[in-house]
C-alpha cells in the first residue's frame, strides 16, 4: 500500500538547520493501522513535521508560498506536465506559448498545449485502480 498525503496537500519540507537527510517525522496526525498493527494510512492535514536528524520543526515551503500568494494576491505560474515522462514542470515566465518546450528530465520536445492541463481532463489516461495491498 502506498502512503498518500491528504487530498490536495502538496509539501516541500526543508530543515531550517540545513540537514540534508530529507527525512521528516510527522507529529500530531492520526495514523491508522489494521488489527495486526500494519500501517494503513494517515491524515496529515493539520500535522507538524520535524527533521528526523536534528529534531527541529520543518518548514513547508509549499505552504509558505501558498500563504504568500493568498495574502498578496499573486497567482503562481502555471505548471506543465511532460507528455512523454509525466514530470511536473513550472512554466517559464518569459516563454512564448507559440514556441516548443523541452523537458529537462527526458529531453522530449512538446508544445505548450500538450503540456498544459486540460479543463476537460484527459480521455486517453486509464482510470486509476483502487490502492492494492503489496
Amino acid at each position: 500500500m502506498r502512503a498518500e498525503l491528504a487530498s490536495g496537500a502538496r509539501r516541500h519540507l526543508v530543515c531550517p538547520s540545513g540537514c540534508r537527510e530529507g527525512k521528516f517525522e510527522i507529529l500530531g496526525a492520526p495514523v491508522l493501522v489494521d488489527s495486526s498493527g500494519r500501517y494503513l494510512s494517515h491524515q496529515d492535514k493539520v500535522a507538524t513535521f520535524r527533521c528526523a536528524e536534528c529534531q527541529v520543526v520543518a518548514i513547508d515551503l509549499a505552504a509558505a508560498a501558498s500563504a504568500r500568494a493568498r495574502d498578496t494576491g499573486y497567482a503562481p505560474p502555471p505548471s506543465l506536465q511532460c507528455p512523454a515522462c509525466g514530470s511536473r514542470l513550472l512554466a517559464p515566465e518569459d516563454h512564448d506559448p507559440a514556441l516548443d518546450l523541452e523537458c529537462p528530465e527526458c529531453g522530449a520536445v512538446f508544445t505548450w498545449d500538450e503540456g498544459s492541463p486540460s479543463l476537460l481532463g484527459s480521455f486517453s489516461e486509464p482510470l486509476s485502480a483502487p490502492d492494492e495491498e503489496d
